[in-house]
C-alpha cells in the first residue's frame, strides 16, 4: 500500500469511526503530509452539542475496535478525553475528545 491510499483509508475509517458517535458529524478537510513525513489529522463534531466528551470517544473507540483497531485509554486532568489508537499495519495515533469534537493525528505505515 502506498502513502496517499494508507491516508486515504485512515481517513476513511476514522471518519466512520466519528460517524458512529455522531451521526450528523460536521467535517472539515482532511489534512495528509508528504509521502516523507505521512501524517493524517482527522476532525469531525456533534452539531449539536448534545453528547459528553467521554461518550463520544467511547463509541468512537468502540468502533473502530470491532474493526481492528487497537485502543489505549489515556488519562486527562479535564473534561477532555483521549486514546492511543493502532491499527497495526495501517496508521497509530490519538484521538482526542474535547468540545464535542473528535479530532485523530496520526501517521500512516506504509
Amino acid at each position: 500500500m502506498n502513502v496517499e491510499h494508507a491516508q486515504q483509508t485512515t481517513a476513511a475509517e476514522i471518519r466512520t469511526a466519528i460517524k458512529a458517535a455522531t451521526p450528523r458529524a460536521v467535517y472539515p478537510d482532511d489534512e495528509f503530509g508528504s509521502p516523507e513525513s505521512p501524517s493524517v489529522r482527522v476532525a469531525g463534531w456533534d452539531p449539536e452539542e448534545t453528547q459528553s466528551n467521554e461518550r463520544l470517544l467511547k463509541q468512537s473507540t468502540s468502533h473502530l475496535t470491532k474493526h481492528g483497531w487497537k485502543v489505549f485509554p489515556e488519562t486527562t486532568d479535564s473534561d477532555d478525553r483521549s486514546a492511543r489508537i493502532i491499527k497495526p499495519g495501517l496508521a497509530s495515533g490519538r484521538l482526542y475528545a474535547s468540545n464535542q469534537s473528535l479530532t485523530f493525528t496520526g501517521s500512516v505505515e506504509v
